[in-house]
């Protein structure tokens, strides 16, 4: 993607409440932002024009907005790999996390299903039983339909801080270029059977997120080199053999998407890209996470509401995006933050008389 590091998989947050401590890294957060605003231009622009079609042509599109999601996921890379370094115990990164994506979830979804159900498309008006398993994030796997199309990377993000906890938890993150090297032989060997027409388990492939590991792969090692972890020229190799892995497992326009994220990340970790800690990058990431959670879907009906009632396709366009921009800043300072902060307060509560038990003797007799 947001405080802390603001990154939509990273945040961890701003305050003492924290249970995770993390260093800010404002361009990392821009990134975010700029990201999601990519996926928003891609979304109202192209594929609004592939899926339902403007009354009235644009005549202009922004295709590769449609790659913001590999950006995420290199951010997602080197924030956990970070989080997971400092984290004190598995319970305070699930906390950190849960209270980080859940609340602000479960508004946006409450938004979105209310203008989905009253101005929407007769598409988008999904089974209510479908509605409700999209509570849980894991909708896709489960077998059922999303609310929001974009809520599909949400999965992803989950099974990637589960394994990167798993592999925490082994003690296993010194290993972490084994363990990417494996990533990526497991990444390729799915793509050569789906080349193949082989079958592949499909439960394997989401949980292994076989179709996105190398984009996450490849955040972890830059962070490696940003933080001067394990030898500088064993990860450059690294990141050289993920996009290699990238450009046999997936289309060609996966490789150039991938070079041109390294090309991001380079910069950042040569210190290039401080100018993105001005104030107006610093907003637009703080309210992108609610900004791609609302996007879609609520545009999409705003979007195909404003047009059949007779404005311009372009003007329709702009103000949906005011709009959806409101109404992320709104779900950003009335709900996401405060939210945030109330459970990592609870959980700092809980965790404090515990402590006091254990380093002080009389409190246990």
């Amino acid at each position: 993607m947001q405080q802390g590091i603001s990154v939509q998989a990273g945040n961890i947050g701003d305050s003492a409440a924290s249970p995770v401590e993390t260093p800010r890294v404002g361009e990392l957060d821009a990134l975010r932002g700029l990201a999601a605003l990519g996926v928003v231009a891609f979304h109202y622009t192209t594929f609004y024009q592939q899926e339902q079609g403007h009354l009235q042509p644009l005549g202009f599109g922004f295709p590769a907005g449609n790659y913001g999601v590999h950006l995420f996921f290199l951010i997602s890379g080197f924030v956990i790999f970070m989080t997971l370094e400092r984290t004190r115990s598995a319970m305070d990164f699930v906390v950190s996390r849960f209270s980080r994506l859940f609340p602000a979830y479960w508004a946006a979804m409450a938004i979105t299903a209310a203008v989905v159900y009253s101005i929407g498309m007769p598409i988008q008006r999904i089974p209510t039983i479908d509605v409700a398993v999209n509570l849980t994030m894991l909708q896709e796997i489960l077998g059922f339909t999303h609310l929001d199309g974009s809520y599909w990377t949400l999965q992803v993000e989950l099974f990637f801080y589960l394994q990167m906890l798993f592999w925490c938890m082994l003690g296993q993150l010194k290993r972490i270029r084994w363990i990417i090297a494996a990533w990526l032989i497991m990444a390729v060997i799915y793509a050569l059977t789906s080349q193949l027409h082989l079958h592949f388990s499909y439960t394997l492939r989401e949980l292994l997120l076989l179709r996105h590991i190398p984009f996450f792969a490849l955040g972890i090692l830059f962070y490696c080199l940003y933080a001067g972890s394990g030898d500088r020229r064993a990860n450059i190799a690294m990141i050289a053999l993920s996009l290699v892995a990238i450009g046999v497992s997936y289309a060609p326009a996966y490789l150039v998407a991938g070079v041109a994220c390294c090309a991001i990340f380079a910069l950042f970790v040569a210190g290039k890209l401080r100018w993105l800690r001005a104030a107006p990058f610093v907003f637009l990431g703080a309210i992108s996470y609610p900004l791609y959670l609302l996007h879609q879907a609520i545009g999409f009906a705003l979007i195909h509401r404003l047009e059949a009632d007779g404005v311009s396709s372009l003007a329709a366009v702009a103000a949906t995006a005011l709009i959806t921009l409101a109404l992320a800043t709104a779900l950003t300072y009335g709900v996401e933050r405060p939210a945030m902060r109330g459970i990592r307060r609870w959980w700092q509560g809980r965790r404090r008389p515990a402590h006091a038990a254990v380093s002080d003797p009389l409190r246990r007799t």
